[in-house]
């Protein structure tokens, strides 16, 4: 089964997650100014962040849902620099760690 947010492109989803850090840090930020000068939150600011926390947890649900979690040794060698060298002698294989894995 397809995962549903890869029906999404990523470059949207990114502008998507961007978006809603903008819009959560603006909101907290007014909640969080009312606070410190003791006056009223608007009532805007109030009901955003009641709507903002219930997107929050579909973005966690999203962003769990896009995190791969497998065994430890099916880790991928990303700087590609290890090199299997195979004994002529024993034809035992022997992985020597490039200078980047070091």
């Amino acid at each position: 089964m397809q995962n549903w947010t890869s029906l999404i492109p990523a470059r949207v989803r990114a502008a998507i997650y961007i978006g809603f850090g903008i819009l959560s840090l603006a909101q907290t930020s007014v909640l969080a100014y009312c606070a410190a000068v003791q006056v009223a939150a608007p009532l805007w600011a109030v009901g955003g962040g009641a709507v903002l926390g219930v997107i929050g947890a579909a973005f966690g649900f999203v962003a769990a849902g896009n995190t791969s979690v497998g065994n430890k040794h099916d880790d991928l060698d990303l700087d590609h620099d290890d090199v299997e060298v195979e004994d002529p002698d024993t034809g035992e294989t022997e992985t020597i760690v490039g200078k980047l894995g070091q």
